[in-house]
């Protein structure tokens, strides 16, 4: 890794005029190396709706019969190199932090080790690689980055609220350079060596209190904290989210469900005993329904809401293909609590996710992603009721909600996440 490093860094300083494009893919691979290649593959496949090539048979199916996820390789046990990002890894308040305060291993993942902190997803290579291909996907059924409108030109200083490995906050400041951005985790698994210099990151527990002054950010960013955040602290985050933004600044949120949608019996049963496990540790398993309606509550002006249907599985063409590896990452990623929870062995569990993979293709399983934003009203406008909202970045279709029993329509790729709807 460290050699890795060295040689990245020597071609940053000979091409010291490089595009936005080489600079992206520059830290890309800082963040997992080869492997990210896959991804970008991926994206680009659905960016120019061309060929991607993914496994049809079931047996082989990533994330199944002991096989690792295709995208997701099986690295999550380098110790070396997380000893080795540790040392140059700080916090906010700028004191270093060893591997061994860091995290922890269960079932041979890389867990953080905050014993207040109730997110049970592990913080490993492997699990960052799934949230690459996840921004991916949701980017696509969104249209972008994100769903209100962003203008480089007001929105100076943006935050990113459970940043994660980065990737959502590493493309805006690539794109956005006159903007400053400010990411922050509990847990350091952003790049440490190549990122814009208009990108910085900070190691926070956000359950805990922001650690920034009132109206700091003119944009405040955050998504996927559903298994972040107990159900009692999140009108306290959204709270803080709304106190670090600006008079007239926006904040988003984005969240997917636990559950999904137009599931098979297998797929029940595993989903009722995770439903059951968030709810022992006090988690909101339906939050991402309730993002507008905590806006509002907040104090938030013009709330606006949209939903976008995903398909899961190879019946949803190439965007089902993505998603289907993105659900043997989470799959792979709960398994060693899942086996806890039921006393499974690795051969049940390996067997019940595979008879799940099946029937992600039978009963054409999809997830629902739902997004919400708004405005922080100025002082004056407190105790106002005219709503002042900011106009979409991309306009989605306003067709009824569609029923829950009624799955996307798999096809063309264009045309696979165009079941959005304004809720």
């Amino acid at each position: 890794m460290g050699s890795g490093q060295s040689s990245m860094q020597v071609r940053l300083h000979k091409k010291p005029k490089m595009t936005q494009l080489e600079l992206q893919r520059e830290y890309q691979r800082n963040l997992s190396e080869q492997r990210l290649a896959v991804h970008l593959s991926a994206r680009h496949a659905l960016e120019n709706n061309t060929a991607f090539a993914q496994p049809h048979d079931f047996t082989q199916i990533p994330g199944i019969n002991g096989h690792a996820p295709s995208v997701i390789a099986s690295t999550a046990n380098n110790e070396s190199f997380y000893q080795h990002r540790s040392t140059t890894i700080h916090s906010i308040s700028g004191t270093s932090r060893t591997g061994c305060q860091n995290f922890r291993w269960i079932d041979g993942r890389r867990h953080h080790n905050m014993e207040e902190a109730v997110y049970v997803l592990p913080n490993d290579i492997d699990e960052m690689d799934r949230l690459h291909l996840q921004h991916y996907v949701v980017r696509h059924a969104f249209g972008g980055n994100t769903r209100a409108k962003f203008d480089a030109k007001i929105h100076k200083d943006v935050l990113d609220v459970g940043c994660g490995p980065g990737t959502w906050i590493l493309e805006m400041s690539t794109e956005h350079t006159e903007t400053n951005f400010t990411g922050i985790d509990i847990s350091a698994v952003w790049p440490t060596e190549i990122r814009p210099r208009n990108c910085r990151f900070h190691v926070v527990n956000a359950i805990k209190g922001l650690p920034f002054e009132d109206n700091t950010f003119d944009f405040v960013y955050q998504r996927f904290m559903i298994m972040g955040y107990p159900a009692k602290d999140w009108p306290f985050i959204i709270q803080e989210l709304v106190r670090v933004t600006k008079p007239g600044g926006i904040i988003e949120l984005t969240e997917i469900p636990i559950v999904s949608n137009a599931n098979g019996p297998e797929l029940s049963k595993m989903m009722e005993i995770l439903e059951q496990a968030c709810h022992g540790k006090g988690l909101d398993t339906k939050v991402a329904k309730k993002l507008d309606g905590m806006l509002r509550k907040a104090g938030v002006e013009g709330v606006q809401a949209c939903h976008a249907s995903i398909p899961v599985g190879a019946w949803g063409a190439k965007v089902g293909q993505l998603m289907r590896e993105n659900s043997a990452g989470i799959w792979s990623s709960l398994r060693g609590w899942i086996k806890e929870l039921t006393s499974m062995n690795d051969a049940q569990y390996d067997a019940m996710i595979k008879r799940v993979f099946v029937e992600y293709e039978t009963h054409k399983c999809y997830i629902n992603c739902y997004c919400a934003w708004g405005v922080k009203p100025h002082p004056t406008e407190q105790h106002s009721t005219a709503p002042a909202s900011p106009a979409p970045s991309s306009q989605l279709p306003t067709p009824p909600p569609p029923s829950q029993s009624t799955p996307p329509v798999g096809g063309d790729a264009g045309e696979l996440l165009r079941h959005a709807a304004v809720i």
